[in-house]
């Protein structure tokens, strides 16, 4: 093969590689933490056992883009009280009644608790790593990281929910 021909075909793989590596960039990875506290990773979201569901973190990626898990509540599959139809009696702000803005409160405050109590217990096991590999270690690191940005995102958003409902002038008592 002449030095040309080599140069030329060397030059084509280093564009083929750099245009494909972006793509390993929208790979999301979920983890989740089992009973025996074994850290575990998958590509999947259906390869994580349902009772793990609602504690998955989600590594790389866009986590908007990444698929989420969806929760109809009994009411609704049940095909009872449509989403229009406020319950008799109860006021509407923005749409939504009273009890969806408890319910929306209540699930972002318990997001926040959860990650914070999450990142606590990573934390402390962090304090002993002379029974850690490496890889360990790197990878509760990476964990005590994606939790910090997670419980920044929770946090955001619960402040986002606030300033909606002061907007929108929902009473402090379905707020909680």
């Amino acid at each position: 093969m002449s030095g040309g021909l080599k140069e030329t075909l060397m030059k084509r793989l280093l564009v083929a590689l750099l245009v494909l590596y972006p793509l390993s960039a929208l790979a999301v990875t979920y983890q989740w933490t089992d009973e025996r506290g074994t850290v575990n990773f998958t590509e999947d979201l259906g390869n994580v056992p349902k009772k793990y569901r609602k504690k998955v973190k989600i590594l790389g990626g866009d986590e908007s883009l990444a698929p989420q898990t969806v929760e109809i509540p009994e009411q609704a599959a049940k095909g009872t009280g449509g989403k229009d139809e406020p319950a008799k009696g109860k006021k509407l702000y923005g749409g939504k009644d009273e009890n969806a803005w408890h319910n929306e409160f209540q699930n972002a405050a318990a997001d926040v608790r959860q990650t914070e109590t999450d990142l606590a217990e990573l934390r402390a096991r962090l304090t002993d790593t002379s029974r850690m590999s490496r890889g360990e270690y790197l990878s509760l690191q990476n964990a005590v990281k994606n939790d910090e940005i997670r419980l920044q995102q929770q946090k955001n958003k619960l402040d986002t929910l606030r300033q909606s409902a002061d907007r929108l002038g929902v009473p402090p008592e379905f707020r909680q």
